[in-house]
């Protein structure tokens, strides 16, 4: 399974979690079946109130799911589709 978390930094899994999915300065993706991880760069980061395309930040990159503490409603209904799933996540590192 492939999980998305939106992180402060880029530390692999010492990477801290981000409290907003769209604001995020960047997201790591970890597979937790290989164990593999992805880091990617938010290049949406700044867009006005409401227009985030986080999803579309990860170049195509498939997941199974993201962590989200907060997340706007465009992007919860954008998340809730098909092959999608939100995961609740709390401050901390992408390790716990």
């Amino acid at each position: 399974m492939k999980i998305c978390f939106p992180t402060e930094n880029l530390q692999g899994l010492e990477s801290v979690v981000f409290s907003h999915f769209g604001s995020a300065p960047g997201f790591v993706v970890v597979d937790t079946e290989s164990n593999g991880i992805e880091e990617i760069n938010n290049n949406d980061l700044h867009h006005a109130h409401g227009m985030c395309q986080p999803l579309k930040a990860l170049g195509g990159l498939s997941v199974d799911a993201v962590a989200v503490g907060g997340i706007g409603m465009g992007r919860a209904d954008e998340t809730a589709g098909p092959g999608y799933n939100s995961l609740p996540c709390t401050a901390g590192h992408c390790r716990a």
